[in-house]
């Protein structure tokens, strides 16, 4: 009996990483042989912040994984955009900050 073994070839994964508030995106583009890219979007005067969420979209739309980090109310804004403009909500995912309660026990001091 002969065994076969097929190599899975992986397609190499495009991925940015989003930090996004109210005022600007930090947007990194990471393909998988170029050196990441670094962008930062800021928010003009007159721009709604739904505008603003559209163009930093743009700017990740063709990406494989998004990471999306920044404070809640700005990532919800972000990822309710990114998946109205790309019918693509698996491609998101999201960062929560996270602090120990050993830190916020020194702060308070």
């Amino acid at each position: 009996m002969t065994t076969r073994t097929r190599r899975q070839t992986r397609r190499p994964t495009h991925e940015a990483v989003v930090w996004i508030d109210h005022d600007q995106a930090v947007i990194v583009d990471q393909g998988p042989d170029g050196p990441a890219a670094v962008e930062l979007l800021d928010r003009r005067p007159s721009e709604t912040e739904s505008s603003f969420d559209g163009r930093a979209v743009d700017e990740v739309a063709g990406q494989d994984r998004v990471v999306v980090s920044g404070p809640a109310f700005a990532r919800t804004g972000f990822e309710r955009a990114y998946v109205a403009l790309t019918h693509r909500p698996e491609r998101l995912v999201d960062v929560e900050p996270t602090t120990s309660t050993r830190q916020s026990s020194r702060r308070g001091r």
